[in-house]
C-alpha cells in the first residue's frame, strides 16, 4: 500500500512538471509567434515602400534611356553642361 502511495504520488509529481514545462515553452512559443508576426508584418510593408522605390527608379532609368529631353536635362542638373550658345551663371551661397 505504501509502494502504491509512493508511486502514485511520484507520477502526480512527474506529471505536474511537466504540465509546468508545457506552460513554460507554451507561452514562450506563443510570445515569439507574435513577435514574429509583427516582424513579418514590418517586413512586408517595407518590401512594398521598396518596391515602389524600385518602380519608380526603372521608370527614371527608361525615361533616360530614350526621352532626350531626360537626358539632356541630366546632364545639365549633374554635369554642368550646357549648348555652345548658352552662357551658364553660377551662384555661390556665401
Amino acid at each position: 500500500m505504501e509502494n502504491l502511495f509512493k508511486l502514485t504520488l511520484g507520477f502526480a509529481f512527474i506529471i505536474f512538471v511537466a504540465f509546468l514545462v508545457y506552460q513554460i515553452f507554451e507561452q514562450a512559443s506563443s510570445d515569439t509567434y507574435v513577435r514574429l508576426s509583427s516582424d513579418l508584418a514590418e517586413v512586408k510593408a517595407g518590401n512594398e515602400v521598396i518596391a515602389k522605390k524600385n518602380d519608380l527608379l526603372r521608370i527614371r532609368i527608361e525615361s533616360i534611356k530614350s526621352d532626350p529631353r531626360a537626358i539632356e536635362r541630366k546632364v545639365r542638373d549633374e554635369l554642368g553642361m550646357a549648348r555652345p550658345d548658352e552662357v551658364v551663371i553660377i551662384f555661390k551661397e556665401n
